[in-house]
């Protein structure tokens, strides 16, 4: 596995589990944003490592 493919898994599980904090109706208001909050970061953590290594990234 290269460094593209690896982003490119870390950015669709990231973005997989932001669509599932934003659809779990359990989950006050406040917790849901503080998790979504920490999993935008780390999306975008990904997308910078790529930019950093040259990668372009399909962020689908």
């Amino acid at each position: 596995m290269n460094y593209r493919e690896d982003l490119e898994i870390k950015l669709k599980k990231v973005t997989l589990a932001i669509h599932e904090v934003e659809e779990d109706k359990y989950k006050t208001d406040q917790e849901k944003q503080r998790i979504i909050d920490k999993l935008i970061d780390f999306k975008d953590a990904i997308i910078s490592k790529g930019i950093e290594l040259n990668i372009e990234l399909d962020a689908a």
